[in-house]
């Protein structure tokens, strides 16, 4: 889990948008308001599918909040990597916003960090250590 993920906020521009992609190389971001508040996750499909219709209508979207999806795709930071599994397919997100329990964000979550939080019981009967949740051993 990333603990102090990249953010933009809600009123950026779709121009920066495009640039913090570029520079960063990820699939998607946090959203935030004007207070610091999680409203959403812009991902890279969110861009790329305006430009895969005929007609862009590029004056119809100006702001990450235009392309934003709402609510964003968040997990619990003790709940269980399977969970998040499971959310991620359901919302078929590459990421999730985990939230501790009065909602606040905490950090980001990909598919790769839960795939290294992975663990496999011995066929001996031995176990090995348990799947940490979202946060992993840090959390």
């Amino acid at each position: 889990m990333s603990r102090e993920p990249i953010c933009v906020r809600k009123d950026d521009s779709l121009e920066r948008l495009v640039e913090m992609f570029k520079t960063y190389k990820f699939h998607g971001l946090p959203v935030l308001d004007e207070g610091g508040r999680l409203v959403g996750v812009v991902r890279d499909t969110d861009i790329t599918s305006i430009f895969a219709r005929r007609d862009p209508a590029s004056r119809l979207y100006q702001k990450v909040e235009d392309v934003m999806q709402k609510p964003p795709p968040t997990i619990g930071l003790k709940d269980s990597i399977q969970n998040a599994i499971m959310k991620m397919f359901r919302d078929q997100s590459r990421f999730l916003v985990v939230t501790d329990e009065e909602n606040k964000m905490v950090g980001v979550v990909t598919r790769i960090d839960l795939i290294g939080g992975i663990r496999f019981h011995d066929p001996e009967g031995d176990e090995k250590p348990g799947a940490e949740g979202p946060g992993g051993a840090e959390g």
